[in-house]
């Protein structure tokens, strides 16, 4: 992610409260964010203080495991090859005129 990014429609975004406590939870749109792997979190203004600090973030949810696909070997035709597509023998019939 870079700073060219921020500009973009996010994913969900949060309106937060000012929360001391750390007790707050935001629930997130589950179907944007099952299959995550990179999260980048962009933080645009505070309560009005000079500075940002943040002292946690915590996710929650269930692990599971990354189902990785094996390398598939795939050939195609770039061309039929007649051999390998039988067909019947179609003979024209000639008609003579006379």
């Amino acid at each position: 992610m870079s700073f060219d990014n921020t500009a973009r429609e996010p994913d969900q975004m949060f309106s937060l409260n000012r929360d001391l406590t750390g007790e707050l939870e935001y629930p997130t749109k589950i179907a944007r964010f099952s299959n995550v792997y990179h999260l980048s979190i962009h933080i645009s203004k505070n309560f009005g203080a000079e500075t940002t600090k943040i002292f946690y973030i915590g996710l929650k949810g269930e692990w599971t495991e990354a189902h990785r696909h094996e390398v598939t070997i795939c050939n195609y035709e770039a061309s039929a090859n007649p051999a390998d597509h039988k067909i019947d023998q179609i003979m024209p019939e000639t008609h003579f005129i006379s």
